[in-house]
C-alpha cells in the first residue's frame, strides 16, 4: 500500500485566482440585458372567426363581413366582448374563456396579431387583424412592464461566470507551467502551490485494485 501527495490544477483552481474588474462587471451587465430580468408580457382577449389561408377567397370575404358585424357589436360596447367572444368566437382554446388568451411575451403568437398587440393600448380594441386562421378582433387588457434585476442583485453571478471564462482560456498555458513548475522542483509541492494557489491533497492506503477506481487519482 502507498500514501502520496498530489495537486490538481483544473478550471475551478485557476477560477478562484482569476481578478474581475468593476469596469467589466458593469460592461457585461449591460451587454446582456436580457439575461437578467423578464420580457414585457401583454395579456389580451380575442374573437376569432376562422378563414385559414388556404380557403376559397368567397369563404374569406364572407368570414371577414361576419367578422365585420362583430366588431361593430363591440366598438359600440366594449363591456359586452366577454359575452360576444364566448358565444362567437370559433377559436376553441379562448372561447369559453370570453376570448382570454393570458399573459404572453413577444414571440408568442403569429406576426400579425403580436404586432397588434404590441401597439395597443389597455383597454383598446383592434380592428380587423388577418393572420393564416381568420381575422381576429383584439381588446388589450393588461401590460406587465419588463422588469430588469439590478446589478447589485447579479453582481457575484457575473463576477464567476467572468472568472470561468478567462480561467478557461488561460487553462492550456498555466497547466503547462503547473507540469514545469512540478518536474523543475520535484522535492516539494510548495513552489506550485504558491504560484497556482492549489491545495496539498493526500490519499492513504493506496492498492494496485484501488489506483484503478475512477475516485482515486491515477
Amino acid at each position: 500500500k502507498l500514501s502520496a501527495e498530489y495537486v490538481v490544477l483544473n478550471n475551478e483552481a485557476l477560477t478562484k485566482n482569476v481578478s474581475v474588474t468593476p469596469e467589466e462587471i458593469k460592461a457585461f451587465y449591460d451587454q446582456n440585458q436580457s439575461r437578467f430580468g423578464t420580457q414585457e408580457q401583454r395579456r389580451a382577449s380575442h374573437i376569432l372567426i376562422n378563414a385559414p389561408k388556404e380557403a376559397k377567397e368567397a369563404d374569406k370575404a364572407k368570414a371577414k363581413q361576419e367578422a365585420e358585424k362583430i366588431l361593430a357589436l363591440v366598438e359600440k360596447d366594449s363591456s359586452t366582448f366577454s359575452a360576444i367572444a364566448k358565444e362567437k368566437s370559433q377559436d376553441p382554446g379562448s372561447a369559453s374563456q370570453g376570448g382570454d388568451l393570458g399573459f404572453f411575451a413577444r414571440g408568442a403568437m403569429v406576426k400579425p396579431f403580436e404586432d397588434a398587440v404590441f401597439s395597443m393600448n389597455v383597454g383598446q380594441i383592434s380592428k380587423l387583424v388577418q393572420s393564416d386562421f381568420g381575422f381576429h378582433i383584439i381588446m388589450l387588457t393588461e401590460i406587465k412592464p419588463a422588469l430588469v434585476k439590478p446589478l447589485e442583485e447579479v453582481q457575484a453571478e457575473i463576477q464567476l461566470e467572468i472568472q470561468k471564462s478567462k480561467a478557461s482560456k488561460m487553462f492550456a498555458e498555466a497547466a503547462e507551467q503547473f507540469s514545469n513548475f512540478v518536474y523543475e522542483q520535484a522535492d516539494s509541492f510548495n513552489p506550485v502551490v504558491d504560484k497556482f494557489k492549489v491545495k496539498i491533497q493526500k490519499a492513504e492506503g493506496i492498492n494496485r485494485a484501488q489506483s484503478k477506481l475512477p475516485a482515486q487519482p491515477g
